[in-house]
């Protein structure tokens, strides 16, 4: 990257909208999550055309898929070289993302010699606790509740999808194209050329995601298998358990639970019912989890002992899932004996809403698994505590209205 001697004011787009792109709900489409977030860049840029006289297509610019072809890397890099506003939607998965730390880190490297933080304007898309915020966004000194107070309580993604909400809608979308406007008339960001954004470290560098989760493998290993059970399904530690496996090969369930739990923006930490243990026992929850129980398990000693401070009720954010191999004829003819051990082990977990107890195919674990993770995660932060902002205590403030 390299900038012009001088810095020259920006004649690009006003905004530069940067968004954590969200997968779809399950693994086969199922319609486009962005929409919501292209409906507010649209509204944004309607407001902006009446405020100024900028031409068509020039009042903002949103990455839409990108994109295959050469020229991707090329188009974005441009279109931060020129933006004149950098507008960063916070989501728990905005300060996750990789590709948005690189769009913020470039736009923040146009010019050294610039203060580049005053054009930037975030916007809140889904609440993030102040605590969970990445110090360069902690850094920028913006009051959210100049655009309203629903707004910055909820973010624009709920108001926007509840009609009792649209008065608060429209009215901060408003706000916030006024505030761009403002900032990329008063104190734009100057031209500065990026030849290609993506060399840049992301911004993000060393911050920890706010969406932990612990994937915990319930399963005996190849030195340690109970009566009656071959190991054709397991290896040498319970991570290499693998309860669909043909004769195709082998892939542990840990790796497939890994996998799926990385491609729906969780940070997961998969591990055995040994290292997870004081965790899974704790009154106060440490993040939430899903167990992957085989059957087998619950009929040694070891293991009924282990989980029973588990099987505790009301305890939601610890969700249980157990794979039953309808090609496995072995689980098969002790079925009786495994439901018996089971439900004696885990019965009170196998009760809950959000539990899982039969995964018939590897296709329907890939489904499940992400909705266990997100039902976990919702009873988490329900249960989990609360941290208050340093400082002296400020009445949260509220407004009340015929819409309420």
């Amino acid at each position: 990257m390299s900038a012009p001697d001088k810095p020259v004011q920006s004649t690009g787009p006003y905004f530069f909208l940067s968004y954590a792109h969200v997968p779809s709900h399950d693994l086969y489409g199922g319609g486009d999550p962005n929409k919501w977030v292209e409906k507010l860049f649209h509204a944004l840029c309607g407001h902006i055309m009446q405020l100024t006289k900028v031409p068509s297509g020039a009042a903002g610019y949103l990455d839409r898929g990108l994109r295959t072809g050469d020229n991707w890397t090329q188009i974005l890099s441009e279109r931060l070289s020129t933006c004149r506003v950098f507008v960063p939607l916070y989501s728990p998965r905005y300060f996750e993302s990789e590709q948005c730390g690189k769009e913020w880190a470039a736009f923040l490297g146009r010019d050294v010699l610039h203060e580049g933080y005053s054009a930037i304007v975030p916007a809140i898309w889904a609440p993030v606790r102040t605590a969970a915020l990445p110090s360069v966004a902690r850094a920028i000194q913006f009051n959210h509740t100049e655009l309203g107070t629903r707004y910055a309580e909820e973010g624009f993604y709920r108001i926007m999808k509840l009609s009792k909400y649209r008065n608060h809608y429209e009215s901060a979308t408003l706000a916030l194209a006024e505030r761009i406007v403002e900032v990329a008339e008063s104190r734009p960001m100057p031209y500065g050329r990026i030849r290609d954004y993506t060399t840049m470290p992301s911004a993000f560098a060393g911050h920890t995601p706010e969406r932990p989760v612990t994937v915990t493998v319930v399963a005996p290993d190849l030195n340690n298998l109970p009566e009656g059970r071959n190991g054709y399904h397991y290896g040498l530690t319970p991570h290499g358990w693998d309860p669909f496996r043909t004769d195709d090969g082998m892939r542990s369930l840990a790796d497939r639970a890994d996998r799926l739990a990385r491609a729906q923006g969780f940070l997961p930490s998969v591990g055995t019912l040994g290292e997870h243990a004081d965790a899974l026992s704790a009154k106060v929850p440490h993040a939430p989890g899903v167990l992957l129980v085989d059957p087998w398990a619950t009929v040694m000693d070891d293991y009924r002992n282990s989980l029973r401070p588990v099987n505790q009720p009301g305890r939601q954010w610890i969700s249980v899932m157990v794979p039953w191999n309808a090609e496995d004829g072995e689980t098969a003819r002790h079925r009786p004996r495994l439901d018996s051990c089971l439900n004696e082990t885990l019965g009170h977990k196998l009760a809950e809403p959000g539990a899982v107890p039969e995964v018939p195919t590897v296709d329907v674990f890939g489904v499940a698994l992400p909705e266990a993770l997100n039902r976990a995660t919702s009873h988490y932060f329900k249960h989990a505590p609360a941290y208050p902002p340093e400082g002296e205590k400020i009445d949260k403030p509220r407004l009340v209205g015929p819409e309420e």
